[in-house]
């Protein structure tokens, strides 16, 4: 799937205020993390060009997240954040990086930001480096809107959380894929664009997935009787005893975002 194309803008309010506090900060920052999702590793270089634009000549070290979600082979510095492992790991990599750099004066502060896409793990990340619960996790895009910063335990890194990036350039097609991953703010109504999207484009590409949530032939199957049948799978009732497509479609959804059914590329 091709990530550029003729595109409509998107840019949250709150991120104007966010991205002048991060350019106040750039001149002290030594070392950008930029965290993808693991399961679009296409997506780095999308976010690269994007924090190039603003930021030209800031170094960046990418850490993929989401890797217990990832097929074989795995994009080399994949981690997966909840383990404890991974923070070991990630710091070698994070002192190596800082070791191979010319740095300003203004630079020489073992300063990180953490920057990558709506619900690509920075929050996690900020919690696995730092030792505990800190910062708030949640699986809808834009739930972190400042800027904070932390220190490292037993290092001399601070390091600055900052709001999900949205690329300002996304077709029709993409925006509808960023929401399916939670990587935009959903709207009113759009789950149900979301899910009949989703089931059409897995039905077009990756059949041999879908067949994974139902064991019997998709073979001119609609999406309503997609869900019906799901909703049979699963148990999902509503009060009076009676098939809930909605709760179907919330559960086709979940499958999707918690890596049941796999790479969607």
């Amino acid at each position: 799937m091709q990530l550029t194309n003729k595109a409509t803008k998107y840019l949250p309010l709150y991120l104007h205020k966010s991205f002048k506090h991060i350019s106040n900060l750039m001149p002290y920052i030594s070392l950008i993390l930029l965290v993808v999702d693991g399961r679009v590793p296409q997506l780095k270089e999308l976010y690269i060009k994007e924090i190039k634009r603003k930021w030209a000549n800031k170094e960046i070290l990418v850490i993929f997240s989401k890797q217990d979600l990832l097929p074989y082979p795995k994009p080399e510095h994949s981690f997966d954040l909840r383990k404890p492992s991974s923070k070991r790991a990630i710091l070698r990599l994070i002192n190596s990086k800082l070791k191979s750099l010319t740095l300003s004066t203004k630079e020489s502060t073992n300063s990180l930001i953490i920057m990558g896409g709506a619900n690509s793990g920075k929050s996690s990340l900020i919690n696995l480096l730092i030792g505990r619960r800190k910062v708030k996790k949640s699986p809808e895009a834009g739930t972190t809107r400042g800027i904070t910063r932390h220190k490292i335990p037993a290092t001399p890194l601070l390091v600055y959380d900052s709001p999900g990036l949205f690329p300002t350039n996304l077709n029709k097609e993409l925006r509808i894929l960023f929401r399916l991953l939670n990587f935009l703010p959903a709207t009113e109504g759009g789950q149900e664009v979301i899910g009949e999207w989703a089931y059409n484009y897995l039905i077009g590409s990756h059949p041999d997935k879908l067949q994974k949530l139902l064991p019997n032939s998709l073979e001119n199957l609609s999406y309503h009787s997609f869900l019906k049948a799901l909703a049979q799978r699963y148990r999902l009732l509503e009060k009076r005893g009676e098939l809930s497509l909605e709760l179907a479609e919330q559960k086709f959804l979940q499958l999707i975002r918690n890596g049941t059914i796999g790479n969607l590329y």
